[in-house]
């Protein structure tokens, strides 16, 4: 690709911006009805509780950092807590993100590629594969995630000190959000480490230090009020434990006991099903890159950045794609949400690729057809392109929200539950209990009812667990127990039903139970 001098906007880039953004707006739309998932519903319980006074970690266990969890609360301080708002939240917040892209790529390569990536990135970034059009974690960690990058190559195009700090500010944010954000640690550090080794001219190790001294301090910075909250709360040990110790015991689990590499093969043919032509381009744009790389130093056109300063930017851009599929890996689960945190990175190098094969058509025509790997090339596009669309328009054009979850999650069971939580919050008062059987806490958020114990989402059968399950349920019997799943590897709570509850009775009820199994049962009157 030419090099791609600062370009101005006119007009033209501004309603281009507005489409795309509407678009991007309206492709979510479709998932605003769409049940909750259970990590959703974690948050957004734990979101609701938070503004009842619910300390997170210490009066309800989850492992994901603090972040995610203030901003549904956000949510619910703003307006009446339900599904909806967070989705509806979450596409406006998408907007932000998507504007994100557009900077990043701007300072890369110009205004064109800006907008094609910005377009790329509101496409794919709600991809039903990746659970784009969901609430979960990775939805809100892309924005800070990519503000930290075009923060990055801002510090590297003006050595301004400032945009390192920016750069590790807004990294230590994403964090707050889901941890696997610290990659962007790696990858600042890694290209600090290359400063170091090769000495540009005029700038001290020292003074590289320095700016990675700067990263480091607004990396912390987010993580202060958090810690100053739990403590003020007397819950520090326990965020400890939920963020540390049961974090790096939960990767370890995934490495050691998972296939790791048979998940990844069988999770790749799903996610490039939707997002191949993503891939496609993005290796276009780093064919693009690397070009501009390997030319001599100082030719390169662009003459509002230094050559050696350029060819950072764009030896930064071409590495971030491999750092983001580290968090990715980092768990070694590779869950279809968790591609969500490569899709910036794919659609900056997708918008330089499009751009430079559009160029090609505009100015080559059919003369760049001519040889047989851009031939293959252009195949793999049309390809792509065409299994993109039957892969996704059933989603937008035929399917219902029950079906989307269906076919996302490959069980009814979050459309069950939505109608089970909604069925509660009528039989019950805003001060009575529920408690749910083993893993879908979104029921105890439809109904707005607190569980009577902290665990919401139960990873393991210990006994020592399943006996504070039900001591928990002795201190505070709860009004309705809903078994998800079969109480045989619970006999202590199969028991404690057996004493004190009676199964509920409804014509609804039973019709969904043909749908999933499960179990409804109400505390026996006096």
């Amino acid at each position: 690709m030419r090099p791609v001098p600062q370009q101005s906007d006119n007009l033209l880039t501004p309603l281009a911006l507005v489409a795309i953004l509407g678009l991007t707006f309206l492709l979510r739309m479709k998932f605003w009805n769409q049940p909750l998932q259970m990590d959703e519903g974690v948050y957004a319980y734990i979101g609701w509780g938070m503004l009842d006074g619910l300390v997170p970690y210490k009066d309800v266990f989850d492992h994901k950092p603090p972040g995610i969890y203030l901003l549904y609360s956000l949510v619910f301080l703003l307006t009446e807590p339900s599904a909806l708002n967070v989705k509806v939240f979450a596409s406006m917040y998408t907007l932000a993100t998507t504007f994100a892209v557009f900077l990043l790529t701007r300072k890369v390569a110009g205004t064109k590629a800006g907008c094609l990536s910005a377009l790329l990135f509101g496409i794919f970034s709600c991809g039903p594969k990746i659970e784009g059009g969901g609430v979960n974690t990775e939805i809100f960690m892309i924005l800070p995630y990519t503000l930290a990058a075009y923060f990055l190559l801002r510090a590297a195009a003006t050595e301004k000190r400032t945009r390192y700090f920016l750069a590790g500010l807004f990294t230590g944010v994403a964090c707050t959000i889901k941890q696997v954000a610290v990659v962007n640690v790696l990858w600042i550090a890694a290209f600090l480490l290359f400063r170091i080794w090769r000495r540009r001219t005029g700038k001290k190790a020292s003074d590289i230090a320095a700016d990675g001294a700067a990263v480091a301090v607004g990396m912390v910075l987010p993580w202060i009020p958090f810690v100053l909250y739990f403590y003020v709360q007397d819950g520090l040990h326990e965020f400890f434990y939920w963020q540390v110790s049961f974090n790096f015991d939960y990767m370890d689990r995934g490495v050691k006991y998972l296939a790791n590499f048979t998940i990844l093969l069988k999770q790749m043919k799903i996610i490039l099903s939707e997002n191949t032509i993503l891939w496609l381009l993005a290796l276009v744009g780093l064919s693009s890159l690397g070009r501009q790389l390997l030319e001599p130093e100082g030719s390169h056109a662009d003459t509002a950045q230094q050559p050696s300063a350029k060819r950072e930017v764009l030896l930064l851009m071409a590495t971030w794609p491999l750092f983001s599929f580290l968090g990715i890996a980092m768990g070694g689960r590779y869950y279809g949400h968790y591609f969500i945190q490569i899709i910036p990175a794919l659609a900056v190098l997708g918008g330089v690729g499009l751009e430079a094969v559009v160029h090609a058509l505009r100015f080559k025509g059919t003369e760049m057809f001519r040889q047989p790997s851009r031939i293959l090339l252009a195949a793999l596009i049309i390809w792509s392109c065409l299994l993109f669309v039957k892969t996704d328009a059933p989603y937008y054009l035929r399917y219902d929200e029950e079906q989307i979850s269906f076919r996302m999650y490959g069980t009814p069971v979050f459309s069950v539950t939505r109608f089970v939580g909604n069925y509660l919050k009528e039989r019950t008062q805003p001060g009575d209990l529920i408690y749910v059987w083993r893993v879908n806490p979104e029921i105890n958020f439809y109904a707005l009812r607190k569980s009577p114990t902290p665990f919401l989402i139960h990873w393991s059968y210990e006994d020592e667990t399943l006996e504070k399950i039900v001591n928990a349920l002795h201190r505070a019997p709860p009004r309705y127990i809903v078994a998800m799943q079969e109480m045989s590897r619970f006999p202590a709570l199969k028991k404690y039903v057996s004493q004190n509850y009676h199964q509920e009775k409804d014509t609804d009820l039973e019709k969904l139970k043909q749908i999933f199994a499960f179990e409804v049962y109400r505390r026996n009157e006096g």
